[in-house]
This record gives C-alpha cells, structure tokens and sequence, in this order.
C-alpha cells in the first residue's frame, strides 16, 4: 500500500517530467527493428532517394515501423534489396491500428523494390511490415528501407469532385497510389473542339483518358499501347457543360511500377 501511494505522490504532478513514461518497445534482443506494433520503430518522412540500412534476422523474421500521417496526403513506404529471379528480397504492407491491412493502400513490385502508397483519409498512425519476399527459397538478409511524404494529391479521384482546369493550361500530376485515377473537369462551350493530350515520362508507361460527358457518358477510352506515345483526343462540344477527364497509366516495359507521372494539356482549337 506504502509504494502504491509511493508511486501515485510521484506522478501526482507530471508523470513524466523527471521520467520517461513513453510506451516500452520490447524489441527482441539482436534484433534492429521489432515484430510487432508496439514494438514498431517510429520514423519520421525522409528526403528522396534517401534509404536506411536493415536486415532480416531469419527468413520468418519481419520488421515493424510506425509513422504519423495527415489526412489528405500521400505517403509511399518502400523497400529495397536484391532477390532472386528479377524480384526484390523484401516485401512491404501498411498496416491499420487493428494490424490488418490498411484500406485504400496499395502494394507494387518492381525489379529489386517493393513498395506501399496510401491517400491518408484521417490522421493517425499508420505501421509499416517488412518481410522477406521469398522465405521459401532466395532468403536475403539485407535490405534498404525508405519513408516519403508524396504531398497532397494533384487532382481529385472522384467524377463527383473532379478538379476543374481551364482551357490553354498544362496539369502535371502523379497516379499514386496505384491503380487509382486522377480526375480533370473542364467546363466546355457548345460547337467548340478541345484537344486533350497526355504523356507518360521515362519510357515505362504511358497515360491514358476516360472522356465522359456532363451525364457521365463516356466518349473516349484510351486503348493499350505498347509503344510510347502521346495520347490525344478531339473533344467536339455537342452543348454547355462539365466534362471530365479520367487520367490512368499503363506500363510498357519492365520498370513500370504502378507509379507514375503524366502531363495533361487541353487546347482550343477553334480560332
């Protein structure tokens, strides 16, 4: 009862003024990064191109981290090592609080890197789980890791809060994560022709369009191309309204991520 009272008058004031009170992270001695999410190891957003030195212990071990995030903004969690067969060593999944999977993330691969982007939707922590990308057979210990702060999304994913553009102007963006669209609207004057055009970068993948008009009816879908190319669309105004335009990628070699850039540019093209 005495060191009952002992400890309460101790932490009467401030418990953690003279004392550590933070949550203990139990990590499991001889290990860098812990196993669970209590014992996750917090990270803050880092620079581009900027990657931390990691190892797996064994090939069932994993390694927790945990950040902060900002509704409204994307972050990209990746890892980096060289595996066997063309594929990475390692392996990432963002997590949710409960440990499952985090809804809305969305995990790509490439030759040595696998990595997980999510669009924020709330504040709060998120928790990143690296394992080995083939336990079974071409178990490597080492790997690189890398935590990045994408900003805010360029344009809205929705048809219903698709961003407006104005006409003569050029939108540079990024689809992040992947699979996801990007959405443009633009407000059309009837018996005028725009030209939409969008480009992929880096000879991986190219950008492609879903033009619908203001009753959602679509009237152009880009089709696969394996070349890189531009793509272009002559969008002849039947009547006054908001247009939108749905911007997607597609790989056309073998660096293609699932993340990538584009530029779209809407010309008039009536004097």
């Amino acid at each position: 009862m005495a060191l009952a009272l002992a400890l309460l008058c101790a932490c009467d004031s401030d418990p953690c003024e003279d004392a550590d009170c933070a949550p203990v992270r139990n990590v499991r001695e001889g290990d860098d990064h812990g196993d669970s999410l209590e014992a996750a190891t917090p990270l803050e957003p880092m620079e581009p191109f900027h990657w931390v030195d990691a190892n797996l212990d064994n090939p069932e071990d994993v390694d927790l981290f945990s950040f902060h995030v900002t509704a409204g903004r994307i972050y990209r969690f990746g890892c980096h090592g060289f595996g066997s067969g063309y594929r990475p060593s390692c392996r990432v999944e963002l997590l949710g609080a409960d440990g499952l999977t985090l809804p809305g993330s969305m995990a790509t691969v490439g030759v040595t890197n696998h990595q997980s982007s999510v669009l924020a939707t709330q504040e709060g922590t998120v928790y990143a789980r690296v394992k080995s990308f083939s336990p079974e057979s071409g178990f490597v210990r080492y790997y690189e890791y890398s935590l990045l702060d994408r900003g805010p999304d360029e344009l809205a994913n929705t048809l219903t809060e698709a961003t407006p553009v104005s006409v003569g102007t050029t939108v540079s963006g990024t689809i992040e994560p992947a699979g996801e669209a990007d959405i443009a609207a633009l407000d059309a004057v009837a018996g005028r022709t725009y030209r939409l055009s969008c480009s992929g970068f880096a000879n991986s993948h190219n950008c492609g369009m879903r033009v619908r008009s203001p009753e959602g009816e679509l009237l152009y879908e880009s089709k696969f191309n394996s070349r890189d190319t531009i793509e272009t669309f002559d969008l002849q105004v039947p009547q006054d309204g908001r247009y939108t335009v749905e911007l997607f990628i597609s790989g056309v070699s073998s660096l293609y991520s699932g993340v990538g850039n584009y530029v779209l540019s809407v010309a008039d093209l009536e004097p």
